[in-house]
């Protein structure tokens, strides 16, 4: 519970600073007109900065404790010790994937009510639908955009053995040949 207090107030913490900082930025910099423009854009950054750092610190324990490594079929290499580097490489990747995936909630549906003509129409003949679509598209996004950011790295991903800590490097398989690779589970 520690750990999502944390990561909430750190991450909402972080939006705000984020929001408020380009906020102020753009007003100081732009003129009234500009920067009305540009303030619509301020809350990407500010869900991609929280969204990852949410992240972070949520799977920030496995860093600290370290994952297993296996072989190629999926065996443990050194039962009982894991490997912090494969943590932080599976915790990275996670937190990328993260915050990618806040492009396509937030332009996708802007882009397709601006230019798909069928939602053009709809929106001019009657405004009163302009929320109710824009969810509608934003789930969409998050329901076609969550797979596909979650599957930009694999999901079993592969570490050299160099890149390793000391307790892993020289260690044979079954076969008695040296591992060249381990793979570990890089986490959702």
């Amino acid at each position: 519970n520690g750990t999502l207090v944390m990561s909430y107030t750190a991450a909402v913490a972080s939006a705000l600073v984020v929001a408020f900082g380009l906020a102020t930025a753009i007003q100081k910099k732009f003129d009234a007109a500009k920067a009305k423009q540009l303030m619509k854009w301020v809350a990407f950054p500010s869900a991609v900065v929280a969204s990852s750092l949410n992240c972070y610190i949520v799977r920030s324990p496995e860093i600290d404790s370290g994952i297993p490594l296996v072989d190629g079929n999926g065996e443990d290499v050194a039962p009982g010790q894991t490997s912090k580097i494969a943590a932080r490489n599976g915790v990275n990747s996670t937190t990328v994937s993260r915050a990618i995936l806040q492009a396509p909630v937030y332009f996708l549906p802007p882009v397709l009510m601006g230019t798909v003509p069928m939602f053009k129409n709809l929106l001019a003949k009657n405004p009163a639908l302009s929320v109710p679509l824009t969810t509608y598209l934003v789930l969409v996004s998050f329901g076609l955009g969550l797979p596909s950011t979650v599957a930009i790295f694999p999901q079993m991903a592969e570490i050299d053995v160099k890149d390793c800590e000391e307790e892993f490097q020289g260690l044979s398989g079954k076969d008695g040949l040296p591992y060249k690779k381990y793979y570990y589970n890089k986490g959702l």
